[in-house]
């Protein structure tokens, strides 16, 4: 029950959660770098890469073109002492973003992007024994981690696509009941309608004609009462 609640506050509020990862993201690399006592260039990689994570979903391909740009201007402007950042979690955060709700073409564009980002990451990775294998195991990690991070991406978008499917289909068969309802309700009463006035007609006695019209007024009323209910119900329910 807990789990059901926060999952469907989750979903009500994704935009205050993208907001909140960023600013969290933001204010842990914040604090380590004055924990480390880094350098100006730090805090502002940092704020540049972790930011614009609150966009991920609103604006997705924004936050991945900023995110991988920043990145790529990191590793050609940061040598030695700094090269690695808490805050590149940020990319690929981005390139799961990108395959799930952005764009096909921009899922595709950040994943070729964060590849290309972690083979040269991986080729000029500071602090690093000066083995080629020592490189290219680093260049794969970070590999490894963009694919399952464009792979996460794309589950998501699958998912996220056969379930607006599903609400889809639906509404649609909600839609197909109520007109078939309509129909019967429709059909049913001028059925009586037509039987109590053909009968009103041919009646022996007054009484018997009267007996008709207000079978044939109870009727109506019913069937304007239970056509108010389904329109009501369309009108109300979902597009």
């Amino acid at each position: 029950m807990l789990g059901e609640r926060l999952d469907s506050w989750l979903r009500g509020h994704e935009s205050l959660v993208d907001v909140l990862i960023a600013l969290l993201l933001a204010g842990c690399c914040v604090l380590f770098g004055l924990f480390v006592r880094a350098e100006a260039a730090y805090f502002l990689f940092s704020l540049l890469l972790a930011l614009p994570l609150a966009l991920r979903r609103r604006n997705t391909v924004v936050c991945a073109t900023v995110v991988l740009g920043v990145a790529g201007v990191q590793w050609l402007t940061i040598r030695d002492g700094v090269g690695a950042l808490p805050a590149d979690l940020a990319v690929p955060l981005a390139v799961h973003a990108a395959a799930a709700y952005g764009p096909r073409r921009a899922g595709g564009a950040a994943l070729a992007a964060g590849l290309l980002g972690a083979v040269l990451g991986g080729l000029s990775w500071p602090m690093l024994p000066s083995s080629t294998a020592a490189h290219l195991l680093v260049g794969a990690f970070l590999a490894s981690t963009v694919m399952a991070a464009w792979a996460t991406g794309t589950l998501r978008r699958v998912r996220l696509s056969h379930s607006r499917q599903q609400a889809r289909l639906a509404v649609l068969a909600e839609r197909e009941r109520i007109a078939r309802e309509m129909h019967d309700i429709v059909a049913h009463s001028l059925a009586v309608v037509i039987a109590q006035a053909d009968g009103g007609r041919y009646a022996a006695t007054p009484e018997a004609g009267r007996s008709a019209l207000v079978t044939i007024g109870d009727c109506a009323r019913k069937a304007l009462g239970d056509l108010r209910r389904l329109i009501g119900v369309l009108r109300d329910g979902p597009a």
